[in-house]
């Protein structure tokens, strides 16, 4: 008997927009592995504010369902008026309604789902009304939101959100974990319904030594993306020599103005070429929590990584892993400036970057671990 899984991400995964919805991707390519049926569900509110389309790779996904935050405003509805008087507010998810509950609810009454998997942990809610007392019930954190949020908002009441974000994860039978910290912070929690699944990519190592681009930063338009690129540029950017090729891939290029020797990529179908043709990757952040994707993808390339501390957080290890860290932008430079004038201290970097990624990153550990969490046979 085929087994099913129900899985729910509000964005397209498939839209190659940027590390959140790459490792979304990634993880449903591993359940199909796994030989599941695939019901995605998404949120068309979502979909429609980040302009995607309802495509699906039908390889990987069986079903896709879309559900709103109201009904259709009708004024004979009953379910519009009942929404509209009746409805209740989430204090940390605006978009979790209660109309979004029962639409979930309804998808999730067509068919019986062997396990349910809710990413993130502000749409735990979905689960509150479901019979799932044979599914397993399974949540993908994706990040620490709690402190997310405060670097956000330093202003917000710590001790009311974490306590909220614990009981939400206390709803469900596993707590996934892409981060070694944040793994021990709710491990301390919540037990052993913990576990940690590292960000997993395919290996595309390569010799080739063609490059046409010196650096490569891949990102999204967030908070956190937007200051990170914004002090590379201001304080890195005016130290490095004029004859470098940069290269930004993303929507984090609304963000960024025309200098000399940059080239500006707001969207790429796939990144493969431009990684294989670039030397280094940086990830200069600044804050924001868990597993940067982007560091992890570039390591699956087997590019050397300069970045700042956060740039390694959640790993393993912080040294000897293919990333050079320093917060000084003066390091920043003479890192890079070392690894583009001196080749067997790239090629030793480089070697760095594909044992550590081979040994913490690769399909085969994650699927093991899915696996063992599914008890597949």
């Amino acid at each position: 008997m085929i087994k099913r899984i129900l899985f729910f991400f509000p964005e397209n995964p498939f839209s190659n927009r940027a590390g959140n919805v790459t490792r979304a991707k990634t993880t449903l390519s591993v359940l199909k592995t796994l030989g599941y049926q695939i019901d995605l569900v998404g949120v068309k509110d979502i979909y429609k504010e980040q302009n995607d389309t309802i495509e699906f790779d039908k390889n990987i996904v069986d079903n896709l369902f879309l559900i709103s935050r109201r009904p259709p405003k009708k004024k004979t509805s009953v379910e519009y008026w009942k929404h509209k008087f009746l409805k209740k507010t989430n204090k940390y998810n605006p978009a979790l309604t209660d109309y979004t509950q029962h639409e979930f609810e309804k998808i999730f009454n067509l068919k019986k789902y062997d396990s349910v998997i809710i990413n993130y942990e502000f749409w735990a809610g979905l689960i509150d009304n479901l019979a799932v007392t044979d599914s397993l019930k399974i949540i993908d954190t994706h990040d620490w939101i709690t402190l997310n949020e405060f670097f956000k908002n330093p202003a917000m009441k710590i001790g009311d959100r974490f306590e909220a974000e614990i009981n939400n994860l206390n709803k469900f039978d596993r707590v996934i974990t892409i981060s070694n910290d944040e793994n021990f912070v709710f491990k301390g929690f919540l037990g052993n319904k913990v576990v940690n699944i590292s960000p997993t990519f395919p290996s595309n190592f390569s010799s080739d030594p063609e490059k046409k681009y010196d650096l490569i930063f891949v990102g999204s338009e967030n908070f956190f993306n937007i200051k990170s690129i914004q002090w590379f540029f201001d304080k890195v950017y005016p130290l490095l020599p004029e004859q470098i090729n940069i290269l930004i891939i993303g929507r984090i290029c609304k963000h960024i103005e025309p200098r000399k020797g940059v080239e500006l990529v707001e969207f790429a179908e796939n990144l493969n070429d431009y990684y294989h043709k670039s030397k280094i990757s940086i990830c200069p952040m600044l804050e924001g929590t868990g597993i940067k994707i982007k560091v992890v993808e570039a390591l699956s390339f087997g590019l050397p990584v300069v970045g700042t501390k956060r740039s390694v957080d959640g790993f393993s290890s912080k040294n000897n892993n293919g990333c050079i860290i320093t917060n000084d932008p003066k390091e920043f430079r003479d890192s890079i400036v070392s690894l583009l004038e001196n080749e067997s201290y790239y090629n030793q970097i480089k070697k760095e970057a594909e044992i550590y990624f081979e040994s913490n990153f690769s399909e085969k550990l994650a699927i093991e671990k899915w696996k063992n969490i599914l008890k597949h046979e």
